[in-house]
């Protein structure tokens, strides 16, 4: 809870510009002085369980970076106090590095999706994919990491995809999936989704 960071400001004025949506995680509610961790807990509710003088501390940074928000000319407030989502900037308050308020900032993203994005998120049958890596694995030969935004792949389909000497026309033969909860930055296991 530092406030804006002129990083911030320019990515705020790139949202705006594109008309993007957008929540402000307002992180690091860990460093206040006397705070308590609980992932597990509702960050609103959590906030209230904590010594006096932490909730003192909290009102007086979030006040702060609402005065500077509106220096920027841009209305905020806490999430669970936005009451019209079209004139106020929702904030959560969140701990990046123990967890604290993740679950409140995924349940808002997900909720207001749906509430005013639904008409994006019906599933199409035409496929869309993102091609992300092209790589050779031990034992299976030459494998593709895609992103699959809509459509269906099964093992048999056939696929065409670029290449860097054109088009490259190959059926599925197998699909993998990483282990959940794994990051795919590193080394991780694969399980089978289908195949022969």
């Amino acid at each position: 809870m530092h406030g804006l960071e002129p990083q911030t400001i320019e990515s705020l004025k790139l949202l705006l510009k594109r008309n993007t949506p957008f929540v402000v995680a307002l992180n690091k509610i860990d460093r206040l002085y006397g705070y308590e961790s609980n992932p597990r807990k509702d960050v609103y509710q959590h906030l209230k369980s904590q010594p006096t003088n932490t909730q003192l501390e909290f009102k007086e940074r979030y006040e702060k970076i609402v005065g500077e928000f509106a220096e920027q000319a841009l209305n905020v407030c806490l999430s669970n106090q936005n009451k019209n989502v079209d004139e106020y900037i929702s904030m959560v308050p969140t701990s990046a590095f123990l967890g604290d308020g993740i679950g409140n900032l995924m349940a808002y993203i997900v909720a207001t999706t749906q509430k005013y994005h639904a008409d994006k998120l019906s599933f199409c049958e035409e496929l869309d994919a993102t091609v992300m890596e092209v790589k050779s694995i031990p034992g299976l030969g030459t494998t593709i990491d895609v992103i699959l935004v809509n459509g269906r792949l099964r093992v048999g389909d056939i696929i065409v995809i670029t290449g860097t000497d054109g088009a490259i026309m190959t059926p599925i033969r197998e699909l993998l999936m990483p282990q959940p909860l794994k990051e795919l930055r590193v080394k991780v296991g694969l399980a089978y989704e289908g195949g022969q």
